[in-house]
């Protein structure tokens, strides 16, 4: 549902980046959340995560939760299959919530690049049945494979928070020229410094990327804290990638960092 933006503000003051359009009427999604059923750090269920969106106004979500190569409940069976199954109970419980309460809820994944250096991508506009066939041991791809992959089945490719130090990631800000992603998370409210967001834009800049934003969300306390706007509500998850990809989304985010 379009949110009127004089008049909105569930918990706080929200700002918003100049890429894409502000009108007082705008449709907000969330582009990074996760899930208490597949995520491992995640705090809250699928279901109270679906509540927290709806009662912000939210007109839709991208379920996101750590894959395989990542902090995922996912890792623990043995076969593709089984790991798949475990994988999807975070979104398959956000969609059937989703579709009780009235808001859309979309397919994502947050892919962490083990086989490199360790960095997060947020794969977009793919369909769950695809883990099981078309993109079936992909933990073990090159991130250039993967790319051509998603594109492949009709999805986008956005880099997540690519100047986050972490454990895990070898080096943060690393340089991937000629790699084909379609943006750059410019805002992420689960950094533990603004600093981070500030090198994420200056790298979207500099490398001519569409912008989105991320609550990275993985208690319904942090949920909403980092976002897109549209002028139109898209039509359908096709639709919200091509207006991503076209640098038509308004990146909103409140003056808060989770510090996740």
């Amino acid at each position: 549902m379009p949110v009127e933006i004089n008049g909105w503000d569930p918990d706080g003051p929200a700002f918003c980046t100049n890429q894409g359009k502000v009108m007082a009427l705008m449709f907000f999604y969330e582009l990074h959340l996760h899930t208490a059923e597949t995520s491992r750090c995640g705090h809250s269920t699928a279901r109270e995560m679906v509540e927290a969106y709806v009662r912000k106004g939210f007109s839709g979500i991208v379920v996101t939760d750590h894959f395989v190569n990542g902090n995922s409940y996912a890792r623990d069976p043995e076969t593709w299959k089984e790991k798949m199954d475990v994988y999807l109970r975070g979104y398959n419980a956000a969609k059937a919530a989703g579709d009780e309460m009235g808001i859309k809820v979309f397919f994502g994944v947050e892919y962490t690049h083990l086989g490199g250096n360790g960095e997060d991508y947020l794969l977009l506009g793919l369909k769950p049945e695809h883990l099981y066939h078309e993109l079936e041991a992909c933990d073990r791809w090159s991130i250039e494979y993967l790319c051509d992959a998603v594109h492949a089945l009709g999805g986008i490719v956005i880099r997540a928070h690519p100047y986050r130090e972490a454990g895990y990631i070898a080096r943060a800000g690393i340089e991937r020229p000629g790699l084909n992603i379609d943006a750059i998370e410019i805002f992420n409210a689960g950094n533990s410094s603004e600093l981070f967001n500030a090198k994420a834009l200056e790298m979207a800049l500099r490398e001519n990327k569409p912008w989105t934003a991320g609550s990275d969300a993985h208690h319904v306390n942090t949920a909403g804290l980092g976002f897109v706007g549209f002028e139109t509500d898209p039509r359908d998850y096709a639709e919200l990638c091509e207006m991503i990809r076209q640098g038509k989304a308004c990146v909103m985010y409140r003056p808060k960092l989770n510090a996740e």
